[in-house]
């Protein structure tokens, strides 16, 4: 039912996949439009390797959702995309997932700037969807000029760029309107600016949450809000009436998943992989701890979406995206 949807993956994705792949990765800078429409909140699962990836990958097939796979630090980029593709091929053909991944910078200086942009070259040319600039450590009269060269590769082959600003900044909300103004006057407007923000200890302090992200969003006009970092079932359900647009899952699935795979330490003179450590380890489970692994990602991805709402919104999001395309 899906399948049309295929002919929206960028060029970048359609390089690294192999022929014939129903994997469908798409740029946030597509499906957010129709997305918002339809009232989704987009949600993103962080997942380090190719079992947590699976078991969100059937959870957002049986409920329809449209859903996002996060690519942590230290795993090597490439391998992770075929395994993500092999998996979304397998379990979840035409469903529109992104691909996301941050890239930290670590300060202004060009070293620094330069270290950045070229990482953000590697993450497009490996077939990622999206990438999530966390500019906390740039001074402040800067951020715009460093964002601005760091998401120069996703912008030029037209993926998701979301800036990620400090959450003590960002409730000020001044500071954080003038970095995106100064983007935007240079044409480079983020599809997303991202928010990290400690779980809530409890509901109320979910309500406050919700609120002061509410407050961001309109202090940022024209620039849609992501929530990452842990949350609670009951800021969940509020973000999903919220003016927030897309909301990660903190490592949950991740975190109650991995928990089955063993230590994975590479030993000693071992030499390198092309894939991570955990993946290594995770691949020597048995088929009975493998499949436990997959429906831990499949129960915690299962209530960030119905939480969130995102259930059935896969269909909605792809006959919108058709629709722009015949007006075009």
């Amino acid at each position: 039912m899906l399948s049309p949807s295929l002919a929206f993956r960028p060029a970048s994705v359609v390089a690294r996949l192999p022929a014939r792949s129903g994997a469908c990765p798409l740029s946030v800078h597509d499906l957010l439009a129709p997305a918002s429409a339809a009232g989704i909140v987009l949600p993103l699962v962080q997942a380090p390797i190719a079992g947590v990836a699976r078991g969100a990958l059937v959870a957002a097939k049986e409920l329809g959702a449209v859903i996002g796979l996060g690519l942590p630090p230290g795993v090597p980029a490439r391998a992770w995309f075929d395994g993500i593709a092999a998996a979304a091929d397998e379990v979840a053909a035409g469903l529109p997932i992104f691909l996301s991944a941050d890239v930290v910078v670590e300060g202004e200086g060009a070293t620094q700037v330069e270290g950045a942009t070229q990482r953000a070259w590697e993450l497009v040319d490996a077939g990622l969807t999206h990438i999530a600039i966390d500019v906390g450590a740039i001074a402040v009269a800067e951020r715009g000029r460093v964002a601005g060269e760091v998401a120069q590769a996703a912008f030029e082959r037209g993926l998701g760029v979301e800036v990620v600003i400090p959450l003590v900044e960002s409730q000020a909300g001044s500071r954080a309107a003038a970095l995106f103004e100064e983007l935007a006057e240079h044409g480079q407007t983020p599809d997303l600016a991202g928010v990290r923000c400690p779980a809530p200890r409890d509901d109320e302090e979910a309500r406050l949450q919700a609120a002061m992200l509410a407050r961001i969003s309109q202090a940022i006009e024209g620039v849609p809000v992501m929530r990452r970092g842990p949350s609670s079932p009951r800021l969940l359900e509020l973000l999903r009436a919220s003016p927030v647009k897309a909301c990660e899952d903190g490592g949950a699935a991740a975190a109650r998943a991995v928990g089955l795979v063993p230590a994975a330490e590479p030993a000693p003179g071992e030499p390198p992989s092309r894939e991570s450590p955990l993946e290594r380890a995770a691949g020597t489970l048995s088929a009975e701890e493998a499949d436990r692994l997959e429906a831990r990602a499949y129960v915690e991805t299962v209530d960030l979406l119905e939480r969130l709402g995102a259930a059935g919104g896969a269909a909605r999001v792809v006959r919108a995206l058709e629709e722009a395309q015949v007006d075009r």
